[in-house]
């Protein structure tokens, strides 16, 4: 049998490709040697309550919503929504947002804005984006992340 490499993954710490790689390649070794009553358990080294909220997901979704229309003489200057896959959540999950240029070169004016996630249910988040001073109008891709 392989040795496998324990994996301590604490709170705060980032978790890179490399890691998830490493878990998967344990995972691999370990069906390659066990017979068919082996049994995977993943644990968070978190308590799971309070602010830090840090217990372990099963779930993360992702989708970039292409081409909003981001006008600074608009308020708010833009906006758009992401509609769940049915039946992915069965409470509101945390969500974050974020600029994809994908490739195209944006000015140091136009990259101004500030994406301001304001509601989420068990189906859809909903997001505007919001200009700072001095911002100019662009079409942007936003990166959306849920995780319940």
């Amino acid at each position: 049998m392989a040795t496998l490499k324990s994996t301590n993954i604490n709170s705060g710490d980032p978790v890179t490709a490399d890691v998830i790689n490493n878990i998967i390649l344990d995972l691999n070794e370990l069906n390659k040697s066990t017979a068919a009553s082996f049994s995977l358990t993943l644990g968070s080294t978190g308590a799971g309550t309070g602010n830090g909220n840090t217990t372990v997901s099963q779930k993360v979704y992702s989708t970039t919503v292409s081409n909003v229309s981001v006008d600074p003489s608009k308020k708010p200057s833009g906006k758009g929504s992401w509609t769940f896959p049915a039946k992915a959540f069965t409470q509101a999950p945390k969500c974050w947002i974020q600029v994809n240029t994908n490739g195209v070169s944006l000015t140091e004016a136009q990259l101004r804005v500030h994406p301001v996630i304001t509601s989420i249910s068990t189906t859809k988040m909903t997001f505007e984006v919001r200009s700072g001073n001095g911002a100019a109008s662009a079409k942007m891709n936003f990166d959306i992340f849920a995780v319940e």
